[in-house]
């Protein structure tokens, strides 16, 4: 019989290490009903771990135990735009990425052509401060640079060429599992099994990609990636199952 044991490990309450945070309980609760161990911390005998959670966004607060699918490095490379796009520009968004947010940026813009251009540094975007508030010239450079160093969020500008919102709006999830690429109506389209080939280069054994039909939007890491309210708990957990329980069941 196999020895290995397959654990998903989630962040805990505050006032209580042993209780998983409410956010991802209904998610823990559904994978520990399909035969998925869970926990906030490691089990003794556990032999592969994944973290699934908040976003880390320092070395030192990332899971360092060797038992865990991915080290700090496989989840910055799929979290930093300037990291992973490289491997997919023809794939992508027209995007070139600058250190700073300066008036030169602005020349570099009108050169190509673009009136508008979406904004956002490395990892985060700022459309969540408020809708459209990461397009320029809507908002000014100097409005974004205040916000940016406000939420103390590092790395390069990825300057990106402006898509109608309407075409964003076409956008699905497609989780990327050991290779393999799941949804929730298994159609795959196939600019994104183009880009998982290449994706997979990286390392990591699950992360996600938004894409419309015909172009990535994004990339990010499986562990901190929301699976959307259209992917239930219960669908979610099955993909999980099946690539990291079933396969090496015996």
């Amino acid at each position: 019989m196999s020895n290995y044991k397959f654990q998903v490990i989630f962040p805990s309450e505050p006032h209580d290490s042993s209780l998983i945070v409410e956010r991802f309980r209904h998610d823990a609760e559904t994978m520990q009903s399909v035969g998925i161990n869970v926990g906030t911390r490691p089990l003794e005998d556990a032999t592969t771990l994944m973290y699934k959670g908040f976003i880390i966004k320092r070395e030192e607060d990332y899971p360092n135990d060797g038992r865990f699918i991915h080290t700090y490095r496989e989840n910055l490379l799929l979290t930093n735009m300037s990291e992973y796009y490289p491997y997919i520009a023809d794939l992508s968004i027209e995007t070139f990425f600058v250190d700073e947010l300066e008036e030169r940026v602005a020349v570099l813009i009108k050169a190509k052509g673009w009136d508008k251009a979406f904004i956002k540094k490395d990892s985060k975007a700022l459309e969540h401060v408020d809708e459209g508030k990461s397009v320029w010239p809507n908002t000014s450079f100097e409005e974004m640079n205040n916000l940016y160093k406000e939420f103390n969020t590092e790395g390069k500008y990825a300057i990106r060429k402006y898509i109608d919102p309407k075409i964003i709006e076409q956008e699905q999830r497609y989780w990327v599992f050991n290779g393999n690429i799941y949804h929730r109506t298994n159609e795959i389209p196939d600019v994104v099994k183009a880009a998982a080939k290449r994706l997979d280069k990286l390392g990591s054994r699950y992360y996600t990609i938004d894409a419309t039909p015909d172009f990535i939007v994004e990339v990010n890491p499986g562990e901190s990636s929301d699976r959307h309210a259209v992917n239930s708990a219960e669908l979610f957990a099955s993909w999980i199952k099946k690539e990291f329980v079933d396969i090496n069941a015996s």
